[in-house]
């Protein structure tokens, strides 16, 4: 079953994992929310529990970790949009719609749009946030290793398509590891007129002795992340394989977002 699921199950452990980041002084949680939108959840049989997942995802953590800021995880479908696949583009707003209402409603302090796989994606997520609440909007796409989306589409591209679309903040997170990442933000800075928010991998996973490790560890972690605060990022954190470890080691350099 999916990990979202444990907002319903087993609400302390969600609980305990929003407390380890808050701990080490980070400004903004995300809900465990990723992946609960109803196209993902319908795999589980679990869409009718589409609201209730997102809704008790923001109440764990602006409960457990008043001090932070809530953003609402809205990852991606997890099935294409025509004409790469055979979802319409009005079906994806509507199921974006449906997952944003319900995480703003509950309380959310902003919407964190991620892992967006191409521009049409993250396009939709964006009208749906928009049409559907007055948080501030914040939006990531994820690159592969060659700096293009999972469609070709390179960091110009993506970066004026995500400006016109009048958001609060944009950039990418999850995307391998930071060293490929970095030359993305580089690109990016140059020509940037909204605040950048970068969340990086700590690496490619690797299998060692049958368990998936990560191998950016968190000094390294936070010695590339001083490289994106000096292009100029606003707004910096961790995606797969980043652990409170990682965030602490970014934190004692930096106060990570001003939270006025």
């Amino acid at each position: 079953s999916p990990l979202e699921e444990l907002n319903l199950t087993e609400p302390n452990k969600v609980a305990d994992v929003h407390l380890s980041y808050a701990e080490v002084g980070v400004d903004v949680v995300e809900t465990n929310t990723f992946g609960a939108n109803r196209i993902k959840l319908s795999r589980y049989n679990l869409e009718s529990k589409m609201e209730a997942i997102n809704r008790e995802g923001v109440r764990i953590a602006k409960e457990t970790v008043p001090s932070c800021l809530v953003g609402a995880s809205i990852g991606p479908l997890g099935t294409l949009i025509e004409p790469w696949g055979d979802l319409s583009l009005n079906e994806a707003y509507s199921v974006f719609k449906e997952q944003i209402g319900s995480a703003s409603k509950a309380g959310a302090d902003l919407i964190v749009i991620e892992t967006m796989m191409y521009i049409k994606e993250a396009e939709a997520a964006v009208l749906a946030a928009r049409d559907v609440c007055e948080l501030p909007i914040v939006c990531q796409v994820t690159f592969a290793e060659n700096g293009r989306t999972l469609m070709g589409e390179d960091p110009d591209t993506v970066l004026s398509a995500l400006e016109d679309l009048k958001i609060d903040a944009l950039g990418a997170n999850c995307s391998v590891g930071p060293d490929s990442l970095l030359p993305v933000a580089e690109k990016i800075s140059l020509k940037a007129h909204l605040p950048l928010i970068f969340q990086p991998n700590a690496g490619q996973p690797q299998l060692k002795n049958g368990r998936t490790g990560y191998p950016v560890l968190p000094q390294q972690f936070s010695d590339w992340m001083e490289k994106f605060v000096e292009l100029g990022v606003k707004i910096i954190g961790g995606c797969c394989g980043t652990t409170p470890a990682h965030l602490k080691a970014v934190v004692s350099r930096h106060k990570l977002v001003n939270s006025s």
